[in-house]
C-alpha cells in the first residue's frame, strides 16, 4: 500500500457552490508553492522599502548646526503647544 506522502499529485481540480454559483478550481501544487514563495519574498521587499522610504526623509537641507537645537527644541514647543489648547479650553 502507497501512504499519503508518497501519492502527491501534482494536478488537483476542487469543486465548489456558493449559493447558485458552481465552478471549479484547478489547483497545480509544483507551481503554486514556487508562486507563493517568490511572490511573498517579493512583496516583502517592496513594503520594507516602501516604509522606509517614508521614514527616511531628507530634513528640509537645514545646515547641520541647526539640526539639534531644533532637535531639542521640539519637545519643549509641543509641551507649550499642549498648555496653551488646554488654557483654551478651559477659558475659551
Amino acid at each position: 500500500m502507497e501512504s499519503g506522502d508518497d501519492k502527491k499529485k501534482e494536478h488537483r481540480e476542487i469543486t465548489y457552490h456558493v449559493g447558485w454559483k458552481k465552478g471549479k478550481i484547478e489547483w497545480n501544487e509544483g507551481a503554486s508553492e514556487a508562486l507563493a514563495v517568490k511572490s511573498s519574498m517579493e512583496d516583502e521587499c517592496h513594503i520594507g522599502e516602501k516604509r522606509l522610504q517614508l521614514l527616511w526623509l531628507p530634513a528640509m537641507g537645514l545646515p547641520s548646526w541647526l539640526l539639534l537645537p531644533l532637535l531639542y527644541s521640539l519637545p519643549v514647543f509641543c509641551f507649550l503647544l499642549t498648555l496653551i489648547l488646554i488654557y483654551g479650553l478651559r477659558h475659551g
